[in-house]
């Protein structure tokens, strides 16, 4: 006997409607909490040599509105005080000046971490930072770290003539298509870890829930086995009560994890 076609009724669809409405209210809280609406994942790069010029620039392409870049735009404090990048650049070369002059051995990468914005600063081939200014709420795990480390190790390999040369008006033109060609490439990168965020969030949600489902009639047993004389509906009202309770802090450490 073949099988019949499925059709859903108007209650599988309206149930279906909510289940989405409501794993959509939960990314939403979740990606606002995290600041992600405000600042993307990763603002941007700069390659810089030892002494902090700044040689190529990735950037968020996200503030249409104004004549310069995410990196100025997020670490400026407002318009009329812009900071300029081989500013930037130049401090961070100064941890390295600093290392080298005291016993700090073998200085391979440094972390500033605010409330906003965190930086993670690596030096490659001795002679060159990779400055990278981040969401305070990314956390790149080793995939996303080596995926970075890979990508500015092929560049710096393959051009190494251009960056070493980086003032040559022929090297200037491969580093502006670098440029371009990583702007696409850190675009791709901020989607993927936005993606993987939503998708580990509401994996983890799933298991609260199913821990919340597992626990309502231990919780329900116990009331019913200690408050034996209290009227049905005060009990109920109390194990929904500890039940939201939990919830609301599952919630939370959910967030936490990230």
């Amino acid at each position: 006997m073949a099988d019949q076609d499925f059709y859903p009724t108007k209650k599988d669809c309206s149930f279906y409607d909510n289940y989405s409405l409501i794993r959509n209210k939960l990314l939403e809280n979740a990606y606002r909490s995290h600041n992600f609406n405000s600042i993307p994942p990763i603002i941007g790069f700069i390659v810089a040599d030892q002494y902090g010029n700044a040689i190529m620039i990735y950037e968020y392409d996200g503030q249409k509105e104004t004549n310069y870049g995410a990196i100025k735009s997020y670490l400026s404090e407002d318009d009329k005080n812009l900071l300029e990048i081989d500013l930037i650049s130049m401090y961070f070369s100064s941890f390295k000046v600093f290392a080298s002059q005291t016993n700090i051995q073998n200085l391979s990468h440094l972390e500033i971490y605010g409330s906003n914005i965190k930086a993670q600063i690596y030096f490659l081939f001795e002679r060159y930072m990779i400055i990278t200014f981040l969401n305070s709420n990314t956390n790149l795990d080793s995939k996303d770290k080596n995926e970075i480390l890979n990508h500015f190790n092929t560049i710096l390999s393959n051009y190494e003539y251009e960056f070493s040369n980086f003032n040559n008006p022929d090297s200037r033109k491969y580093i502006k298509h670098l440029e371009n060609i990583g702007k696409i490439w850190l675009k791709k990168f901020n989607f993927n870890y936005i993606e993987s965020f939503k998708e580990l969030y509401l994996k983890r949600h799933d298991i609260f829930e199913f821990f919340i489902e597992q626990i309502d009639p231990i919780i329900q047993n116990e009331l019913n086995e200690y408050l034996e004389f209290v009227p049905e509906d005060i009990k109920d009202n109390l194990a929904k009560e500890i039940k939201n309770k939990i919830q609301d802090k599952m919630l939370e450490f959910n967030s936490e994890l990230f």
